[in-house]
This record gives structure tokens, C-alpha cells and sequence, in this order.
């Protein structure tokens, strides 16, 4: 059936203004947080919901087609316990995968991260989806977190048939967390790593949009010849082809 309505939860993050934008016109959004987002989003619905209470999640989660997850700990993620990551990213992401099952919810796309599959110190770049990585002690809480929710939507695909889609951003640029892309003084090997946020925004959509894909993870990233993470494969799969690449940073490409 037709996808027409979308909640969007963590809709108050600085990513989730740019993929309500793009989908608003399109489908009918349900926005959730645990606070209201700011400013005006015309034709969308707010729903105060914690991820943390099931109870919460799967009433959010009726009537709706498909679920944009969104929730995580950004902002000064650092000095925060590995039990809250554990409460919120992990139990969060299982709560929201159930009560798509519950509510007959057809597609969750997944906001994960690139930080869930640090490239192995002898890994090819660009790195590709299920190639090796490793897990290192700096961001191991946020970097654990992505890859545990990962799992979890694998198995409720596997065990229910829910159609889960991963987007993987690169490191979003804007957000006022990270300074953005500047070349580095040596360079021997694919190092870029950011990604506009309305690219993101475009995976999603895309993500939304197909209809062959049922499962599978995807990079969000720069559509560049240096990205440290290949970015083919979803254009390959879903049609995304990102267009803010920061060409005024030579890429290596003749």
C-alpha cells in the first residue's frame, strides 16, 4: 500500500527541520518529541511522546504507514552515563521497532550513523556496509548505541516482516557540533566524512520512496571521489544523489 502518513520521532533535533521540510508537502507528518520543535511546520500534527515509554511510542505509532526515527543523544553526549544512552538510543529504538509491529506500521527508516562502524585499521576505503570495523574507546557509548539499534531493526525485519531501512549520516554539517570539513595538511587516504543535512534529508526520502528495497543500510554522506564511506551504494539502491558537496574542497578527482 501507498505510504501517506509518517511520524517522525526526535522531531525537535537540529536534522529533523530539514527532513520535515522535505516530506511535508508530500505525506502527512506526526511529529514527536518530548518537547514541541521550534518554529511553524504548516500541516503537521505534534505528539508529546517519550521513546523510553512503550506505552507512548505505540499510541504515536497508530494510523501511521511509516515511522523516521530520530532519537539520540547529540549535543554534549560526553559526560552523559552509558545507562541513559542504553534507555534512551537502545530500549528507545526496540520500543519504537514494536510498536511499528503493534500498530501494522509497513516501514521504519532508522537514522543511524557512520559512528556505528568505524572502518578496521586495514579496511579498503571507501568503507562499504558489512566490511570489517572495530569498536574504539572514544564515542563507544553513541558509536555501540547505533549499532545495537541497527540489530534491532534487523530483527523485527527478520521476525515480523517490517520493512527497516538504515541511513547512516556522515558527520552533519551545521548543527554547531562539529567546526566543518577542512583539508587536512596530509592526505593519503578517502577522509571526508561530512554530509549537508538536506542530503540526509534526500536519503530519507528516497528511503520512504522505494518500494524493491525491504532491508538494508545505506551511507548518508558527500557524493565526492574522497568520502571515507561509500555513498554509491545508495544511489545505486535508492536513488539518492546528493547534491551539496563542498566543491570548493578539491576532492582528488580529475
Amino acid at each position: 500500500m501507498p505510504i501517506e502518513k509518517i511520524l517522525i520521532t526526535g522531531a525537535s533535533g537540529y536534522l529533523a527541520r530539514f527532513i520535515i521540510d522535505r516530506l511535508q508537502d508530500a505525506y502527512q507528518l506526526t511529529l514527536t518529541d518530548i518537547v514541541a520543535p521550534e518554529g511553524s511546520f504548516p500541516n503537521t500534527t505534534f505528539i508529546k511522546a517519550d521513546v523510553t515509554n512503550p506505552s507512548e511510542v505505540e499510541a504515536a505509532c497508530a494510523g501511521q504507514d511509516a515511522v523516521v526515527h530520530l532519537v539520540a543523544l547529540v549535543r554534549g553526549r560526553s559526560g552523559k552515563p552509558a545507562s541513559l544512552f542504553a534507555d534512551v538510543m537502545v530500549k528507545g529504538t526496540w520500543n519504537v521497532a514494536e510498536a511499528c509491529v503493534q500498530q501494522g506500521v509497513q516501514k521504519l527508516v532508522n537514522i543511524s550513523s557512520i559512528s556505528a562502524c568505524h572502518p578496521a585499521p586495514d579496511a579498503k576505503l571507501p568503507y562499504h556496509v558489512d566490511d570489517d570495523f572495530v569498536f574504539g574507546p572514544g564515542d563507544l557509548y553513541y558509536s555501540l548505541s547505533k549499532y545495537l539499534g541497527e540489530q534491532i531493526g534487523a530483527a523485527y525485519h527478520q521476525a515480523h516482516g517490517l520493512d527497516v531501512i538504515h541511513v547512516r549520516p556522515g558527520v552533519i554539517a551545521g548543527d554547531g557540533q562539529n567546526p566543518g570539513p577542512t583539508v587536512p595538511d596530509v592526505v593519503t587516504a578517502p577522509w571526508f566524512v561530512y554530509v549537508d543535512p538536506r542530503d540526509v534529508a534526500q536519503c530519507v526520502a528516497c528511503a520512504i520512496e522505494t518500494e524493491t528495497v525491504k532491508y538494508g543500510a545505506y551511507n548518508a554522506v558527500a557524493g565526492r571521489a574522497d568520502s571515507r564511506f561509500a555513498w554509491h551504494p545508495g544511489k545505486e539502491a535508492l536513488g539518492y544523489s546528493p547534491e551539496h558537496n563542498w566543491p570548493e574542497i578539491p576532492d582528488g578527482e580529475e
